[in-house]
């Protein structure tokens, strides 16, 4: 990993962003497309540094990519997909329990459409619908990630039963157990 990466907050909790936008990642591919070679995946563990609520405006800095724990917004996102959800609000909802996925912008559509219809098809549990977030991560060193508070799953395809493993191990393990959408709906798609 070459460095930090350095994220700012954007001030609108809805609608569409851009590029003036602090916040903005980039979501569209500016390299080659991919072509995933399967292999196995690396799973890794890093414990929290800090969980802290920043306002929105102060920088914040991940050393890690993509980050797993660490402080984050206070306005944590929508449960579902965006065309775009920065770190430090899904962050926010990794600490709520959820499990993130991410893939490269150049991912191929196959592999983006198999996220989705994986998530969409985890079964509900005690605390209601399976809490998930999917967005495009500009810099993953991998086609895909699957992300729970502290713990990431970085891999090159979608693989159903290494995905059940890895969220069975550690769904709902964050240190906030909150089942309710976020107020942040920035780039929201659905769920």
């Amino acid at each position: 990993m070459a460095g930090a990466l350095v994220l700012v907050a954007c001030g609108d909790d809805h609608g569409t962003s851009t590029p003036s936008d602090p916040d903005f990642l980039d979501p569209t591919c500016q390299g080659d497309p991919i072509t995933p070679v399967c292999a196995a995946p690396t799973i890794t563990e890093k414990a929290n540094v800090s969980a802290n609520h920043i306002p929105d405006g102060t920088p914040i800095v991940y050393d890690d990519v993509p980050p797993s724990s660490g402080d984050h917004r206070p306005a944590w996102g929508r449960w579902g997909e965006y065309s775009m959800l920065p770190p430090q609000r899904w962050l926010h909802n990794l600490e709520h329990g959820g499990i993130v996925f991410l893939y490269d912008p150049c991912a191929p559509a196959a592999t983006i459409d198999a996220l989705r219809e994986y998530a969409r098809a985890r079964p509900d549990d005690a605390s209601g619908q399976f809490r998930w977030v999917l967005t495009p991560y500009p810099g993953l060193p991998t086609t895909i990630a699957v992300i729970a508070w502290e713990w990431t799953w970085l891999g090159e395809c979608v693989d159903s039963d290494a995905f059940d493993a890895f969220i069975d191990a550690h769904y709902r393990h964050g240190p906030e157990d909150i089942s309710s959408d976020g107020s942040f709906q920035t780039n929201w798609l659905g769920r």
